[in-house]
């Protein structure tokens, strides 16, 4: 059966080779990979490109709109997201208000997930690769959750990873309440992983990472491999339990004793980002 994926952030690191792994082991599947940039070298004849600004809240409706009207009748098995950057700057605001470093790795996300609900297959795997691991309700600022007035590098990064972990756990409550879709929602932590995503940062630190990816960094390939398998196997293991959400570490193994959000929290972070998504959306329209 062929399968058709989706992969946002796509064009290079993880992303890429994750929909190179796709297009490989079912030659029949139709993958998307989307991005600012076209590659300069498209591998496979199942490989397409289609281009989105992934830290613009209106770029990402125009581009879901595109797809929902071009693919409705292929539905979609995977949608994979793994846009980001690695950078040292502060707040960097973009022209809708929003962090640019939060747009990518928590916002723009979530609104791709809402707005592409409509074209995800009942059983479709939704990853986000981001980290998996380390979030929890308590690294949240709970009276700033976009960090308009405490912004660091470590709370952006503990907001970001923390509120992919509870939208996980919405979407798949949301999705028992209105139906029997058995959609997986997946946050994945990639670990140390040999790409271009260190470029962003100063020169001086540019050389130590460099370092590091020498001594502890898997190749693109191999996390893509680690993730894809984990996800396949965490998934099924979960589902017989009744749970249609995961988070897997970097060898595709399930993250044992993450937090059980409330249906408070849930509701608090969820408000938020609808809230947060839809002013920027009205603002730029």
């Amino acid at each position: 059966m062929s399968t058709r994926a989706l992969v946002v952030g796509g064009t290079n690191g993880i992303g890429y080779a994750m929909a190179c792994r796709i297009a490989i082991d079912n030659p029949s599947s139709t993958v998307i990979i989307s991005g600012r940039n076209k590659p300069a070298m498209i591998p496979h004849p199942n490989i397409e490109f289609l281009a989105v600004d992934a830290s613009s809240m209106l770029q990402i409706k125009q581009y879901t709109d595109k797809i929902i009207t071009s693919h409705r009748a292929q539905k979609l098995d995977f949608l994979i997201m793994t846009q980001g950057i690695f950078t040292m700057a502060g707040r960097t605001e973009t022209t809708e208000g929003i962090d640019n470093k939060m747009a990518l790795h928590y916002y723009g996300k979530q609104l791709l997930i809402r707005e592409l609900l409509p074209v995800l297959k009942d059983n479709a795997r939704v990853i986000i690769v981001l980290d998996g691991k380390n979030g929890a309700p308590v690294k949240l600022d709970w009276n700033d959750l976009d960090l308009k007035r405490t912004y660091s590098l470590p709370s952006a990064a503990y907001h970001c990873i923390s509120m992919n972990d509870s939208m996980i756990q919405f979407h798949a409550a949301q999705q028992q309440q209105n139906g029997n879709s058995k959609r997986h929602f997946v946050h994945a932590y990639p670990g140390v992983v040999a790409s271009n995503i260190m470029v962003g940062l100063p020169w001086y630190l540019r050389g130590p990472s460099q370092i590091l990816m020498k001594i502890a960094a898997v190749s693109t390939d191999t996390c893509a491999e680690y993730l894809l398998q984990g996800v396949s196997e965490v998934t099924q293991k979960a589902e017989k339990e009744g749970r249609f959400w995961s988070n897997i570490d970097q060898k595709g193994r399930a993250v044992p004793d993450k937090a059980i959000w409330t249906e408070e929290q849930l509701k608090s972070v969820s408000d938020h980002t609808w809230t947060l998504i839809d002013s920027a959306l009205k603002c730029t329209a």
